[in-house]
């Protein structure tokens, strides 16, 4: 007589539910035996065999439903199935690359923050190279955006700090090849005091770049002022956008 299993020992054996191996059996995928005297399921040593193809099967992201059919398939149709998966596959790796950029991205102006918290007023050049204009209902460059928060920045001068224009950082070979004609800001070298700049959320978007600016202003001449969007957080029960400002030493 042919040795079987009951559910919970299969369910132990692969380390899955019960309930899914229930599913499976509901949807066709496997079928064991009923006891005839007490209507437990009992499954065959070719039971556990389709049980690990199912589950070789899962583990190449192969849905439930193709691979309940795959034993009645060609091979052709194996091969078209495989095929398929191999190229969804290599789209969810370009995601994901693309997914972990975006995270070191976000991570590094994390890491900003810190450092600015820690050495405020450090003198530094700027590494971008222009600055044009950005409204939020342009589509496009709200993609961008998106795709790097820290891109979004804001240009001001020292002399006139109502006048505030929003911009999206962009290279010289962007500006060039989407014929940009209007900059707010373009690199011309020269140095830059840098600080954490914090902006509340709340009516009026009160800041505290006048207090940097002064302090700054102690020692030094002034001209352009540069801020980068890093991020959004809660502090001291505020919440706050921080910026990255760049205050340009005359």
């Amino acid at each position: 007589m042919e040795h079987t299993f009951p559910i919970g020992q299969i369910a132990n054996y692969f380390d899955i539910a019960p309930s899914t191996l229930r599913y499976w059996e509901e949807v066709g995928v496997v079928t064991p035996q009923k006891n005839s005297k007490n209507g437990y399921r009992e499954y065959s040593v070719s039971d556990l065999m389709i049980i690990s193809d199912v589950l070789f099967y899962q583990s190449l992201g192969i849905p439930l439903k193709q691979i309940r059919d795959m034993h009645r398939m060609e091979l052709a149709s194996h091969e078209g199935i495989c095929a398929q998966q191999m190229k969804t596959l290599h789209q969810q790796r370009l995601a994901l690359k693309r997914r972990i950029s975006k995270l070191q991205y976000h991570m590094a102006a994390l890491d900003t923050i810190r450092h600015l918290q820690e050495h405020p007023y450090e003198i530094t050049t700027l590494d971008l190279d222009c600055i044009v204009p950005f409204e939020l209902v342009e589509i496009e460059k709200l993609k961008q955006y998106i795709e790097n928060p820290r891109l979004y920045s804001r240009v001001q001068h020292s002399d006139h700090l109502d006048e505030e224009h929003r911009g999206l950082s962009i290279t010289q070979a962007q500006k060039a090849r989407e014929g940009y004609t209007h900059t707010l800001w373009e690199n011309q070298g020269g140095r830059y005091a840098t600080f954490l700049m914090r902006e509340e959320i709340a009516p009026g978007f009160p800041n505290d770049l006048p207090l940097h600016l002064a302090v700054v202003q102690a020692e030094h001449t002034t001209g352009a002022i540069i801020s980068r969007f890093l991020t959004c957080a809660l502090e001291n029960g505020k919440s706050c956008d921080f910026y990255q400002t760049y205050i340009e030493i005359l």
